[in-house]
């Protein structure tokens, strides 16, 4: 196990990959954004509030790129498991607001969030993502 994986970070791992150039590219684009998370979250301070509210706020609108970017390619490839993919995507949004809107209430730690995208993202990845994976692969990238 490495350092980063001991503190809680995520580390790429091949096995991640579904093997589409723009997919994994995202994919590792939110793993970077989680671990900033996870970072903000581990710093404290009082400037922790804020930069972990920029970085929901990114990492939301990047997830909401390319959560448009894979249900296309899906569609492209014909994937017959694209509605309930769709709603993987759908619950998942609405959950970050719902606990955001609970954080900015008092109700939340940003931790909790950090954590959830943390488990959410690499499950995601791991199980739905990669169902799709064959299907893509016929597509020209």
């Amino acid at each position: 196990m490495q350092d980063s994986e001991r503190d809680g970070f995520i580390v790429w791992k091949d096995e991640y990959s579904v093997q589409f150039r723009i997919i994994d590219e995202q994919h590792r684009g939110l793993v970077a954004m989680t671990n900033d998370l996870l970072k903000g979250c581990k710093a404290g301070g009082n400037s922790r509030d804020a930069v972990f509210m920029e970085t929901v706020r990114k990492a939301v609108e990047y997830a909401q790129v390319h959560f448009y970017t894979e249900e296309k390619y899906m569609k492209q490839a014909a994937y017959p498991e694209l509605e309930q993919h769709k709603g993987e995507h759908a619950a998942f949004v609405s959950k970050v607001q719902e606990t955001v809107a609970a954080f900015e209430q008092g109700k939340a730690d940003p931790f909790d969030l950090a954590i959830f995208l943390k488990e959410w993202l690499l499950s995601h990845i791991a199980v739905s993502d990669k169902k799709y994976a064959p299907y893509l692969a016929a597509l020209p990238q």
